[in-house]
C-alpha cells in the first residue's frame, strides 16, 4: 500500500468520523452490487468527500472469492458467450 493511501486511511477518523474498518461494517450492510452506489449513499447519507468515498468504496470489496468464483463473476452477466464449453 502506497504513502498516501496509508495516510487517507489513517485519517479517515478525523476527517470523516469513522475508520476504514467502522466504513467497512456499514457498507456490508447495505450490500451494493455497484461501486457507484456506494459512493452515492456515503456522500449523500454522510457526507463523505468524493475522494474518501471512493477509496472506502473501493476497499470495501470483498476480495476473498476463490479464483472460480471471479471467473464465473466475470462473465455472468455479459460476455456469456466468452465462457468455456463443457
Amino acid at each position: 500500500m502506497d504513502k498516501t493511501l496509508q495516510t487517507m486511511i489513517g485519517n479517515m477518523p478525523e476527517k470523516i468520523g469513522k475508520s476504514l474498518e467502522e466504513w467497512k461494517v456499514i457498507l456490508k450492510t447495505k450490500g451494493f452490487a455497484k461501486h457507484g452506489e456506494a459512493m452515492k449513499f456515503l456522500k449523500g447519507e454522510h457526507g463523505v468527500t468524493h475522494g474518501f468515498a471512493n477509496t472506502i468504496a473501493a476497499l470495501s470489496k470483498d476480495t476473498r472469492d476463490s479464483p472460480d468464483d471471479m471467473v464465473s463473476n466475470q462473465y455472468r452477466r455479459f460476455k456469456t458467450y466468452l465462457r468455456q464449453v463443457d
